[in-house]
């Protein structure tokens, strides 16, 4: 018998012009809304774009070919006089986070601003920052929560994890989780589009490091086949996908023309293919990552590129066949996902220096013990070191 469970967004919705229609989504969730952004330099932009939707009646941004296109669009257009009803007696307030750390003391000093406002709907709009603030609010205020992520540069929407970092944020000192799942994730891609291709290359090493993670733990608790739908082979299905669509997605971001394929892979990158997320958990190449941050180099390269190579050293810890670790590599080549601890500047990191990254890090966080199966710091370190080797071949 298994433990079956898994956490989702009550709504998840994508579309291109989203922002603009956010106070009619909040309308349905909340009365007092606090917009809180951790976007720059994107701020003045993508509040401009929320203040044109508050400014305007419901239907004024509508899309007349989205509600053709979709009957689930179309329902809301009957609905604007609704909801111009509900926002009349609904607030909405900005308040910037600006380079706040997610530290204790940081979101401490929100929670009582939200609770001093009445606050009772946190809208978290920015990258895996502006996420984990909202979300980690609810650690102090049962406020509800949106989030609008404005990059795809992590899976961080799809988490009820928040991660809180010391107040100088050079290392992880804890997580919490949110007692239930996010009320709603918005995701614009007219604003996606537009981060380039980095970003992108950063949220695909984020999800397929999450699949591989998951595809990990299961192998080596010999359970592939605990549960059926989300067996070895429905994650090994998840990473075909995005093998097969990431290069046509890539495209559409340098061209800056949404096509399908980059709709497709957002998706999978910000909402993690449902029911999956119950096995795709913290795992042996996050753990890596937290020992990469004790180092500064590393803080140059966003989490989904970091993690995006630790899969490598994960992949030959678990005893990968060569032919799998090299499929990856190239999908990595394809991804714009770096392959060598060099293009992470750390290359000369020694052995005893991995030790004392680990003592910082991952030996005071106890992550570790997080894994379903045994793993030593003298794991990690080796990992690390046959990946040195394998992408020398």
């Amino acid at each position: 018998m298994s433990y079956y469970e898994y956490h989702v967004a009550r709504r998840y919705v994508q579309f291109e012009g989203a922002l603009r229609e956010l106070p009619n989504y909040a309308a349905l969730i909340g009365k007092k809304v606090l917009l809180l952004t951790a976007c720059d330099p994107l701020r003045a932009q993508l509040e401009g774009k929320i203040r044109e939707g508050l400014e305007k009646p419901a239907a004024y941004w509508m899309q007349q070919r989205l509600a053709e296109e979709s009957p689930r669009y179309a329902r809301y257009m009957p609905m604007t006089d609704r909801l111009d009803e509900l926002r009349r007696d609904m607030t909405f307030e900005f308040y910037d986070i600006g380079d706040r750390v997610v530290s204790e003391p940081s979101i401490r000093q929100v929670a009582d601003y939200v609770q001093s406002r009445g606050i009772d709907t946190v809208v978290g709009i920015g990258g895996g920052r502006g996420q984990d603030f909202a979300r980690a609010l609810t650690h102090y205020v049962p406020v509800k929560v949106i989030l609008a992520p404005t990059l795809a540069a992590t899976n961080a929407s799809i988490s009820t994890l928040s991660v809180l970092y010391s107040s100088d944020g050079a290392h992880i000192e804890q997580y919490w989780r949110m007692d239930n799942a996010p009320d709603l994730v918005l995701v614009d891609t007219e604003v996606l589009i537009r981060n380039g291709p980095k970003v992108l290359s950063a949220g695909v090493g984020d999800i397929v490091s999450t699949y591989y993670e998951a595809l990990c733990n299961l192998r080596k608790t010999g359970r592939t086949d605990c549960i059926p739908a989300l067996s070895d082979r429905g994650l090994q299905l998840a990473v075909d996908i995005m093998r097969e669509q990431v290069p046509s997605a890539m495209e559409a971001v340098r061209e800056q023309k949404i096509n399908p394929a980059f709709e497709s892979v957002v998706s999978m990158i910000m909402h993690n293919c449902g029911p999956l997320g119950m096995v795709c958990t913290l795992g042996f190449a996050h753990i890596l990552d937290e020992m990469f941050l004790y180092f500064d180099a590393a803080h140059r390269h966003p989490h989904g590129l970091r993690v995006g190579f630790a899969t490598i050293p994960m992949l030959l810890y678990q005893g990968a066949e060569d032919r799998e670790i090299q499929q990856y590599i190239d999908f990595c080549h394809q991804a714009g996902i770096p392959v060598t601890l060099e293009e992470l500047g750390l290359a000369e990191v020694t052995e005893d220096q991995w030790m004392q990254a680990y003592d910082a890090t991952v030996g005071k966080s106890g992550t570790l013990q997080s894994l379903p199966f045994a793993a030593t710091p003298e794991d990690l370190i080796d990992s690390l070191q046959a990946a040195k080797k394998w992408t020398k071949h």
